[in-house]
């Protein structure tokens, strides 16, 4: 995976803008990687869950990111925190079987991911 490419997928990652148009181009990116590239932290989805509290992505943004950030291959999650970060990206990705996409559930989520860094 070339450095551009690397990017594309960091930018998905840290919700660097549009999820609608980081999205495709982080696929593109990592289409054919079979292994991991970037790594996913406690640190980086509080600063993701931080941008949905101030509004500066959507419910539905942040269960399309959380959708994607799953299934991209190139994408782990850091060591020490697999399960929490692999829940995480589940009960955000699928609501509908969780809990509504709202402050209240990010900031729980913000104050598990903090203290698992702490």
């Amino acid at each position: 995976m070339n450095q551009q490419e690397v990017k594309a997928v960091l930018d998905l990652l840290d919700l660097n803008g549009n999820v609608d148009d980081l999205a495709p181009t982080a696929r593109s990116a990592s289409a054919e990687q079979i292994d991991e590239v970037v790594y996913l932290r406690p640190e980086g989805a509080i600063g993701v869950l931080n941008k949905f509290l101030s509004g500066r992505v959507s419910a539905r943004e942040l269960t399309e990111w959380a959708e994607v950030v799953h299934s991209l291959d190139a994408i782990g999650v850091t060591e020490g925190h697999e399960d929490l970060l692999i829940q995480l990206l589940f009960e955000i990705s699928t609501p509908e079987l969780f809990y509504e996409i709202n402050a209240e559930t990010c900031s729980r989520w913000i104050t598990r991911l903090d203290q698992a860094i702490s």
